[in-house]
């Protein structure tokens, strides 16, 4: 079932920050300041004795971050985190083992790629929830179909069935394959249509719902924290994915570096992406979280934190977003022998081929697997670094070397340009 190939990048969870709106122009969002920022509690979550509290406690315990005010240390918890876990979730879903069937990279991140959207906030909502189920589908239509759309998590809050508001909900990835919303329409909505507000407004569609999914699943075995590697190779196939986590008072009042306070007691509560790793930061490695909380918290809305704290990576689950652009190889592929290329130190086979394909995602169909790629055998081609061209056809050298052994794409499936990564032409 699964795809392998060779990336660099992944895409962080997005959630969205208090505060004006990440920029209202990050988001596309036409919102009012005030809209935005209603309710600002007298009593803040984080006070500022609280904050001088965290930093003797970063000091006590050794802690590889800091803390410090920023734009959600005055507001409520309720506004910033709303991800409610319904009884018995795990009973009637599918999961996706998504086990690696090759050696990972040491790091990934999406961003360097350019698959991740802006980062965006949520305001005086809980609506983090909505924040994550859209997260990773932009991220994928940036990534599959090369287009940066902003998708409208007020028709989330709004217009869903379930009756999830500012006052928290769950996963709704249901609603971009099969699930009708309260106008019977089932698919995303763009920004533009519905645009956010901050608030439970009424539903006042229908509205065009131009983006589906095929299908999502959630990652691993069973209910609780998936496998790291599970998590890995979920975000190298499919694009940034939605995971919960147990926010305190340090998350809240994070400013920058690796996060690693964990309270076990702390419960789940909040909604964010993952887009990428690094197992050379921390104490055993990072992930790379984005949040809703605007570019004003963390790291320009971003988080580095070690893996499994704060319960990261709970209900970790992905979305397989359809390839739009796609060729077929066996009639738009034509392949000559060159002789031999030198790849570093080692000298190895090659072919040029010709490609038409339009846009920057070259997508595979009608083909089949092989089980190894070893030397240059009929109907295996490795594409090298593909670039990133516009209409007509481009030129590319493409090898089989032997590191890449073993290695195969999965069969109607798309790739990011620049990356690396095995197909098999029909026999």
């Amino acid at each position: 079932m699964k795809k392998t190939f060779i990336a660099l990048g992944f895409c962080v969870l997005l959630l969205c920050m208090p505060i004006g709106i990440s920029d209202t122009s990050d988001c596309g969002c036409s919102a009012p300041e005030d809209t935005l920022s209603r309710s600002l509690s007298d009593t803040p979550w984080i006070s500022d004795a609280d904050i001088t509290a965290l930093q003797q406690q970063a000091i006590d315990e050794e802690w590889t971050f800091t803390v410090g005010k920023n734009p959600t240390t005055d507001r409520p918890l309720s506004e910033l985190c709303g991800l409610v876990e319904p009884d018995n979730w795990w009973a009637d879903v599918s999961f996706d083992p998504c086990v690696p069937t090759t050696t990972l990279p040491d790091h990934f991140d999406w961003r360097e790629l350019g698959g991740c959207t802006s980062v965006k906030n949520q305001g005086g909502c809980g609506s983090c929830w909505a924040f994550g189920t859209m997260a990773p589908l932009e991220c994928n239509i940036l990534i599959k179909d090369h287009k940066e759309v902003d998708l409208s998590e007020q028709w989330l809050v709004s217009c869903n069935r379930n009756g999830w508001g500012c006052n928290g909900g769950w996963w709704a990835h249901d609603y971009f394959q099969w699930k009708m919303d309260r106008s019977n329409g089932t698919g995303a909505v763009l920004e533009k249509e519905f645009p956010y507000k901050a608030s439970d407004l009424p539903c006042d569609g229908p509205y065009k719902h131009p983006y589906l999914i095929d299908s999502w699943h959630f990652i691993g075995f069973s209910q609780g924290i998936a496998p790291t590697d599970s998590i890995k190779q979920a975000i190298m196939d499919y694009g940034p994915v939605s995971v919960a986590c147990a926010v305190t008072q340090a998350f809240g009042a994070y400013t920058g570096g690796v996060f690693n306070e964990d309270d076990p007691q702390a419960p789940i509560n909040h909604a964010v992406a993952l887009v990428g790793w690094d197992d050379n930061q921390g104490e055993n490695g990072v992930w790379f979280l984005r949040n809703s909380w605007g570019p004003g918290w963390g790291e320009d809305g971003y988080m580095c934190i070690e893996y499994r704290v704060c319960k990261v990576g709970y209900s970790a689950c992905y979305v397989n977003y359809p390839v739009k652009t796609k060729v077929d190889i066996s009639s738009g592929l034509f392949c000559v022998t060159v002789g031999l290329r030198n790849v570093g130190n080692t000298v190895t086979n090659a072919i040029r081929c010709n490609i038409s394909v339009n846009g920057g995602v070259l997508g595979v169909i009608n083909s089949s697997l092989i089980d190894t790629i070893d030397s240059l055998e009929p109907g295996a081609v490795v594409y090298e670094r593909i670039p990133c061209l516009g209409f007509g056809p481009l030129s590319v050298m493409v090898s089989v070397e032997p590191e890449n052994a073993g290695k195969t794409a999965k069969h109607a499936e798309g790739f990011l340009c620049g990356l690396l990564f095995i197909v098999t032409r029909n026999q």
